[in-house]
């Protein structure tokens, strides 16, 4: 499923037939069914996850004060990590808050009693003994990736020309999965103080981060869903591809994600390690590894492409040099070379330089994407002057003296 340059290349070729400007969406879309069928959801999840807490808080009120304050830190650091590689500027900040919603409120609602139905039938079917070796990893998958995903869907039905280049999709799909792995997380939490009462509240808070934040978190569940929607920007960005190969490309990024995550959940694998804490860890690494190359793949093949799309807007809308030059220029669809060039910056000139950078580079890309959704004038303005401003300062800082 290598073709995300031709990709690409065909929106861009669609859109220059229409002439750019493309226009876009709002996420506030009252007259569309799935915006009412989103919130009410999410208002329903979060109805159900205070009435879930709120026990938590009468019982053991430090551990899930903690926990908020842990969990809520463990989220602004990932929101950083994607705000310093500039993946927040492919959408409004309403995107990645319904998206967060969504994973943390709607689709764990659905998901607690769904695992429990499956697992009481597997129990049913099969055996007792087998579910409590075997059932996390049959229900947690079915129900989890499904819901995750399905909440992707619906943003995209709610703003459907949003969603123009595979990161746009992923950006939404790992704030979906990362939402529903902060609040699972915290559940477990303030859970286990409840259900297995301990004398220092603190302790199940330092553990859950340590074991699910820390030695889970980078291949839990925000890179299952960003696998998974992979395939769902696969089928929307190549309508030139038969509907049968779409179809069968967003089947198998979703097979994938399911798979890794039954695997994570699975006792695969359990009886090559020993039970104490060197051992443990070491199996969380072993069974996460697969995630991280396959979440690593399809992040590169996004950015990649992001990187196309990005040249072709700036060559059309903002060919002055002045604003982007040649070297800024060849790293639009480059993260990481980007975050590079900030910190060299930063080492050579201090950090009023880096931030300068960063600020630069940030202006640009809200310059490029704004004139590619409404065009030059008036609406982009606000962007070319501060280019051209932190451009001023940046030389004036780094110009060599003497």
């Amino acid at each position: 499923m290598s073709t995300t340059t031709e990709a690409t290349e065909t929106t861009v070729a669609t859109q220059e037939d229409a002439d750019w400007p493309i226009g876009t969406d709002s996420f506030f879309q009252p007259q569309r069914a799935a915006f009412w069928l989103l919130a009410a959801l999410i208002l329903n999840g979060l109805f159900y996850t205070v009435s879930m807490f709120s026990l938590g808080f009468r019982v053991v009120p430090v551990t899930a004060l903690l926990g908020l304050l842990v969990w809520g830190g463990y989220t602004a650091a990932f929101v950083l990590f994607f705000r310093t590689l500039d993946l927040l500027e492919q959408h409004p900040p309403e995107a990645y808050v319904l998206a967060f919603a969504w994973g943390g409120l709607g689709a764990v609602y659905f998901a607690a009693p769904a695992n429990i139905a499956i697992q009481s039938l597997c129990a049913k079917l099969v055996s007792p003994e087998f579910v409590a070796a075997w059932g996390p990893a049959i229900a947690g998958p079915i129900t989890e990736e499904f819901l995750k995903l399905a909440g992707v869907i619906l943003l995209v039905l709610i703003a459907r020309n949003q969603f123009e280049t595979y990161l746009s999709v992923l950006i939404v799909g790992a704030m979906a999965g990362l939402g529903f792995q902060v609040i699972e997380n915290l559940s477990y939490t303030v859970n286990s103080a409840v259900n297995f009462p301990l004398e220092n509240q603190v302790y199940p808070v330092l553990y859950h981060l340590l074991m699910r934040g820390m030695l889970s978190g980078l291949w839990s569940h925000a890179a299952y869903t960003t696998i998974a929607s992979f395939g769902v920007a696969w089928f929307l960005l190549n309508p030139q591809r038969s509907m049968a190969a779409r179809i069968g490309c967003a089947l198998f990024y979703f097979a994938l994600a399911w798979a890794m995550h039954f695997i994570w959940n699975s006792p695969l694998l359990e009886d090559r390690f020993d039970d104490g804490f060197v051992g443990i860890a070491l199996l969380l690494i072993v069974k996460g590894i697969p995630v991280v190359i396959a979440a690593a793949f399809v992040w590169r093949a996004a950015a990649r492409e992001n990187g196309t799309y990005l040249h072709a807007l700036a060559a059309y809308f903002v060919p002055e040099r002045e604003l982007i030059r040649d070297d800024e220029w060849v790293r639009l669809g480059a993260p990481l070379l980007r975050y590079r060039v900030r910190r060299d910056m930063g080492k050579e000139f201090g950090k009023r330089a880096r931030r300068l950078k960063a600020q630069l580079q940030r202006e640009q890309l809200r310059l490029i994407l704004k004139a590619g959704t409404h065009g030059r004038g008036p609406q982009t303005r606000r962007h070319e002057v501060a280019v051209r401003r932190l451009r001023a300062e940046l030389d004036l800082l780094t110009r060599p003296q003497g």
